[in-house]
């Protein structure tokens, strides 16, 4: 699901929400409960480039290591905050008020 929203507040109800910022585009993208963080991350960088899962190019074991990611936001830690470069993109991974990950991403593509 796609929509563009107004505000940050209303991210929580959404999935993904692209933002045009010059020639940077940014994404939100809030995964399932019972979505892999690594997983989440591909699909987002994915969409953000309006490419299919599969199709893309970019593998993240390449440049991340998977199983340490997906185990960073599962104590839901409040004060945590991730940020790195991949495929083009800034990826930050944020904790939302209940502590549940965020994945904003920048497409410099």
């Amino acid at each position: 699901m796609t929509t563009i929203i107004e505000s940050r507040e209303k991210l929580l109800s959404v999935r993904i929400q692209p933002v045009r910022m010059g020639n940077t585009r940014e994404f939100y993208y809030e995964p399932d409960e019972v979505e892999q963080l690594s997983t989440a991350v591909v699909t987002a960088i994915a969409k953000a480039h309006d490419e299919d899962v599969i199709d893309q190019k970019w593998l993240i074991s390449n440049d991340i290591n998977t199983d340490a990611l997906d185990g960073l936001f599962q104590e839901h830690n409040l004060k945590m905050t991730l940020q790195f470069e991949a495929d083009t993109t800034t990826a930050t991974i944020i904790a939302d008020p209940s502590g549940d990950p965020i994945i904003k991403i920048e497409s410099h593509r």
